[in-house]
């Protein structure tokens, strides 16, 4: 009986603590409980965009309070883009958000002090993150591998786990503004840069600067240099600004309800306080971290987290359309002098031949967004300092009104990028005789206008294994037998270097040159010459049933390159000290490095005896990508993916600046540069990981490229062309096929027989100013997505390409959505070169007879259905096809998730970006959010305000009185009033300073007629 009773309680209590593990989806977040009144987040991968995780949750009529995050809840999830975490989280455990690599921003209230290892590890676009000021040990690895620039610790805070922020490339600064002596590991700042600095409060500096391994990276002093005449500013730990004289800080304040005014403010302001600064630009001031600070809950600041702010809603009867006027002025006209420029630069515009009109003007643009503007009538040149954010592409649009419309006369696009690695654009070079001194500057200049980036020296050296010769005469003859001049070589490494390109000089992995005889190419069955000892340290294969070291031959004429096994040490070895006497001799930036593809199944050693399978081969690839990396550290690589062999090595090895594809037969479909980009980032666990392509354009066949008429050689067909570039770059890749005097059509770089007509050649700096200007839209990590959209009551197909379709290929960052439009509706194929293997047949059965692609027809003006859940905010457009590119806002509706607008026009190919905002009635959308441009705050102002910046935000009651543009006015008294432009209005009403008008004034300062009044 007793046993029964002990057995129906333990019953009852095993069912109570079921029923408690109740669980369940609430917006996308799979919740589980914990206790009666408490959930833990379980499962996150039903979310995306920005995601809110909130105090408490509701299910069935019960309430919970959420206090965890369980282990890999969010893992995996490239869809969300920021998330906050609330207090009432008190664990968040293991691996929570490893790998959301489109995750930009974290913002953690929690109540955690101790984080578990790996909770944000390899969330490779992670910029922002601000901790929990509970927060007082960061576990291992939870950091690693983010793209975080800064960090602030709490004033609570005692230490790391192990290797918490490795592999964070540009981690410079962590700020702390607590006393502690900080617990740290060796490996816990790994591979940061080399200039990555411990801010900490003066009067920690002792007891933090005594921390083990780091030590030496501690200093007192923030510099700061103000980089206009106001900017805005805010952190995360408390300033003092005492220590920074002639720099003043400003909080903003409502004054009586009327007007808004700017107080300075002395001694420290405490963590998080939108500031304004004035000082003077180029200086450089001290600040110092403190330990306190004053609040200002008035101030109208609000620090941003690094967020595209909400501003006033598109006035959408005020958006003013475009036309297109840049056919009088051809692209190449207008130029800058960088094919780059690092974050604060000054760009220098010239314009050759012609001036542009009197009352042209020319605005910056990132996106659609106008980040600077100025006059430019009657001027041939120019100059703009770029914005400090970096990483950046810009349009520079010129531009005259013409009645209610605005006439594009010429873009160019500007990219602000402190390393050329992240948004690669790649040329070549191969022709080095000496009457090369004759057209160089030309050359230089076409690629500059191009802004090309880097530059591959192709088959400059004497042979593969001795690349450098010391020669009296200062040339030497290359395996082809081409003059090649040193003083060539050293004068285009210098232009280039004077425009920022980089120079990658060209050589096979695994290349020895042999001998001619009698003229022609001489074969041995193992090449023993200079040291290179073919017998031990070759490939070996059967070639037609003898045992001998393979090699290739191009031509007949020119002699065998025998294949090294890049696995052998020893050749490494030889090949090491071949690469730093390059070194020692040109001021090359980096080593280009080739293969020739798949040549075996099979590797023998020279006795025949052991067989192993040519694994060896693509594993030797990251052993030697990585030994050169180890003898030069400083200098890039780049390899060549043959068809995709060895490319999980070669893309995995950690050891290239970016992926570099070379596509033959077996990836002529446009799929297949689709499928190129995914698997390099997949393979090498970068979701930035970019891609360049070496694709031959009407690569050079016997029967399809000479003219029946003449035996010229045809030029290039000018559609096919154009269309593939649209669908490279609308992909997120780069296409190598320019140098300075001519256009690639095969493998082997030299080849210049064939020609671009005018028109073509016109529309590729248009297509290289697209892809520079909108860099940060096309391929700067976005997550793919899929969106449903029909144009002329069509269904529009998602990628992957169609005949006879528009076909769109979309993705997403941040709050934007990014649709590439690539018009296939009257394409004759689906590939960008033909296949010897099939003569020409395409995988929809039809014959293509000749190399060219059909010219797509123009669409304007056509009625376009999108279906998009999110509240839109702004729809715009650019297309490098139509006004030099520059961006066209347009005039939409939304009906719950039907958005319609009209797109003004499709040739090639254009890219629609959708931007998202706050729901109407919430919070956010009832505020009106003003962005800082000079001296003026302005709410037509769409864009990313960066972390450690602000902006102005007024409440509800004041928003609608507000006018769209408030001025910074200096008054007498010190403070600064922020004005509106009705300083030009002439009417009778009366205006606060603030621009709010009024019908009876009061006692104050107002404008009245366009002049300051006084009301006693």
């Amino acid at each position: 009986m007793n046993i029964k009773k002990t057995f129906v309680l333990t019953l009852a209590l095993f069912v109570a603590l079921v029923s408690f593990a109740d669980s369940f989806n609430k917006k996308g977040i799979n919740y589980e409980t914990t206790s009666q009144t408490e959930v833990q987040v379980v499962g996150g991968n039903g979310v995306n965009g920005a995601v809110d995780i909130p105090e408490s949750v509701s299910n069935n009529g019960h309430n919970y309070r959420v206090t965890a995050i369980r282990h890999n809840a969010f893992e995996g999830n490239n869809h969300i883009t920021s998330v906050t975490i609330p207090r009432s989280v008190t664990k968040i455990e293991w691996s929570a958000f490893n790998r959301c690599q489109g995750l930009t921003t974290v913002i953690d209230n929690s109540s955690v002090e101790v984080m578990d290892g790996y909770i944000f590890t390899d969330c490779s676009n992670l910029t922002v993150v601000r901790l929990s000021n509970a927060l007082k040990r960061i576990g291992q690895r939870s950091f690693a591998n983010t793209a975080l620039t800064s960090i602030a610790l709490p004033a609570g805070f005692e230490g790391f786990g192990d290797q918490s922020f490795c592999g964070c490339r540009s981690l410079s600064s962590v700020y702390y503004s607590g006393n502690n002596c900080l617990a740290i590991e060796g490996s816990t700042f790994a591979d940061t840069p080399k200039d990555f600095t411990i801010y900490v409060n003066p009067s920690a500096f002792n007891s933090v600067s005594g921390m083990a391994y780091y030590g030496n990276k501690v200093k007192d002093k923030i510099p700061y240099v103000l980089t206009s005449n106001y900017v805005t500013f805010s952190r995360d730990f408390a300033i003092d600004f005492s220590s920074a004289p002639g720099l003043t800080a400003y909080v903003a304040q409502r004054n009586n309800n009327a007007s808004i005014k700017l107080v300075a403010v002395t001694g420290a302001v405490a963590a998080g306080t939108g500031l304004i600064l004035k000082g003077n630009v180029g200086q450089t001031y001290n600040l110092t971290i403190s330990s306190n600070g004053k609040s200002y809950e008035d101030n109208l600041l609000n620090p941003s987290d690094g967020v595209v702010v909400e501003t006033n809603k598109s006035d959408l009867d005020a958006i003013r359309f475009k036309s297109d006027g840049t056919n009088a002025y051809l692209p190449k006209l207008l130029s800058t002098d960088k094919v780059r420029y690092r974050p604060g630069d000054m760009v220098n515009f010239t314009l050759s031949l012609i001036t542009f009109p009197n009352g042209a003007k020319v605005r910056y643009l990132h996106g659609n967004t106008v980040v600077g503007t100025a006059d430019v009538g009657g001027k041939k040149s120019w100059t703009w300092k770029v914005p400090k954010d970096d990483f950046k592409g810009y349009l520079a649009e010129v531009y005259v009104k013409e009645g209610d419309k605005d006439k594009v006369l010429s873009t160019i696009g500007i990219d602000v990028s402190s390393n050329w690695k992240r948004f690669p654009r790649y040329g070549f070079l191969s022709d080095f005789q000496n009457s090369k001194m004759n057209t160089m500057n030309k050359e230089v200049n076409v690629l500059l206008r191009h802004h090309i980036t880097g530059l591959q020296f192709y088959d400059w050296q004497w042979q593969h294994h001795r690349m450098w010769k010391t020669v009296n005469n200062g040339t030497w003859q290359d395996f082809a037998n081409r003059e090649i001049s040193v003083n060539v070589l050293r004068n285009y490494i210098s232009k280039l270097h004077n425009v920022g390109a980089k120079c990658m000089f060209y050589n096979l992995c695994y290349g020895a040159t042999g001998d001619l005889k009698d003229g022609e190419a001489f074969r041995v069955d193992y090449l023993d010459k200079d040291g290179v000892n073919g017998r031990e340290w070759g490939m070996i294969w059967f070639d037609n049933d003898t045992l001998r070291q393979g090699s290739y031959n191009a031509y007949k004429k020119w002699p065998n390159i025998y294949l090294m096994n890049p696995s052998n040490e020893d050749w490494i070895k030889y090949m090491t000290n071949s690469v730093n006497l390059v070194y020692k001799n040109l001021p090359f930036d980096g080593f280009h490095v080739d293969q020739v593809g798949k040549r075996t199944d099979w590797l023998f050693n020279a006795d025949g005896k052991q067989q192993r399978d040519d694994r060896e081969i693509y594993e030797g690839f990251a052993k030697f990508l990585k030994a050169m990396k180890a003898a030069q550290p400083e200098k890039y690589l780049v390899m060549n993916s043959v068809s995709n062999y060895g490319r999980r090595n070669i893309v995995g090895s950690e050891s290239i600046e970016f992926a570099y594809n070379e596509m033959w037969e077996g990836e002529r479909w446009y799929t297949s540069f689709r499928d190129a980009i995914k698997g390099n980032r997949e393979e090498s666990a970068n979701p930035k990981l970019n891609t360049v392509f070496a694709a031959y354009m009407n690569y050079r066949r016997d029967n399809l490229d000479m003219d029946k008429v003449g035996g010229q050689i045809k030029p290039f067909n000018t559609p096919l062309v154009r269309f593939t570039d649209a669908v490279i770059f609308a992909l997120g890749g780069a296409h190598i096929e320019l140098s300075g005097d001519h256009m690639l059509y095969t493998e082997y770089f030299p080849d210049a027989g064939k020609k671009r007509e005018n028109a073509l050649e016109n529309s590729l700096v248009t297509y290289y100013d697209f892809l520079t200007a909108y860099e940060n839209y096309l391929r700067d990590g976005n997550v793919e997505k899929t969106v449903t959209m029909e144009i002329g009551g069509k269904n529009v197909k998602a990628w992957e390409p169609k005949l006879g379709n528009i076909v769109s290929y979309s993705t997403q960052k941040d709050n934007k959505t990014m649709i590439q439009l690539l018009n296939f509706t009257n394409a004759n194929r689906l590939t960008w070169r033909l296949s010897k293997l099939e003569n020409g047949e395409e995988k929809d059965k039809s014959k293509v007879k000749e190399d060219v692609m059909n010219e797509p027809n123009l669409y304007t003006q056509e009625p376009v259905t999108l279906y998009d859940e999110g509240n839109v905010t702004r729809i715009w457009v650019a297309t490098p096809d139509a006004l030099g590119g520059a961006p066209q806002e347009v005039k939409f509706t939304q009906d719950r998730d039907v958005v319609k607008f009209t797109l003004p026009s499709l040739k090639y190919w254009t890219m629609i970006v959708v931007e998202h905002g706050a729901k109407p009635g919430s919070q956010a959308a009832q505020s009106r959010n003003y962005v800082l441009q000079g001296d003026k705050f302005s709410d037509k102002t769409y864009g990313f305000v960066p972390a450690g910046e602000a902006y102005l935000s007024f409440p509800s009651d004041a928003a609608s009185s507000l006018q769209s543009v408030l001025s910074l006015v200096p008054v007498t008294a010190g403070i600064e009033n922020v004005t509106t432009d009705n300083a030009n209005n002439t009417d009778d009403g009366y205006y606060t300073v603030s621009g709010i008008k009024v019908d009876k004034p009061t006692k104050g300062v107002y404008i009245h007629k366009g002049k300051k009044v006084v009301i006693k």
